[in-house]
């Protein structure tokens, strides 16, 4: 039936398909396929896992998520980060704007802080606070898409060689040519 999935008209052209029949008939059917895709699956999990979590952290920092308030720094101290960095923690309260929620033991790892402070910030709904920042939301967009591309990854490999071919035949030349030689 023309345009059925798995069918000879599936979208595709003749070409395409004949390379794909060679790819399948040379490939290996082993017994621990489906062991293997189980494994590319949870890899493609954990990625998009850190995903949602950054999204979460992105949302905030352009004003998305979270409930917003003002931080009032009660003290700030220096801290050694790792390789030899400085980063300043400040603790002191946190203000909901609605007045919904009041935290007198908050903590806020901010540059410029020094006692008496204060700066707009927003309470993250994974704990902690951050501040808005356009530059904060562009470093956690590209933190993203550097876990959004081994997770695409992981989830393609996670595919069965039928459905991977499905995709691939749906690409364009160069890259339909670049999977066929992976393939190959």
């Amino acid at each position: 039936m023309p345009g059925a999935p798995g069918g000879a008209g599936w979208g595709i052209g003749a070409d395409r398909q004949r390379t794909l029949r060679k790819l399948a008939d040379r490939a290996d059917a082993s017994a621990n396929a489906p062991l293997r895709r189980l494994v590319w699956w949870c890899g493609s999990a954990v990625f998009l896992t850190g995903v949602v979590l950054l999204g979460t952290v992105a949302a905030s920092a352009v004003g998305w998520a979270g409930t917003p308030g003002m931080f009032t720094a009660r003290e700030c101290h220096r801290e050694e980060s790792g390789r030899g960095g400085k980063s300043v923690a400040c603790s002191g309260s946190f203000v909901a704007e609605d007045g919904s929620l009041v935290d007198t033991a908050a903590v806020l790892h901010w540059a410029e802080g020094e006692a008496g402070g204060r700066i707009r910030v927003r309470a993250l709904i994974l704990g902690g606070y951050q501040r808005e920042s356009a530059l904060d939301a562009a470093l956690v967009a590209v933190l993203i898409a550097l876990l959004a591309t081994p997770a695409i990854g992981c989830a393609f490999a996670g595919l069965s060689r039928h459905s991977q071919d499905r995709l691939a035949a749906r690409l364009p030349g160069r890259a339909f040519k670049s999977y066929v030689r992976w393939r190959s």
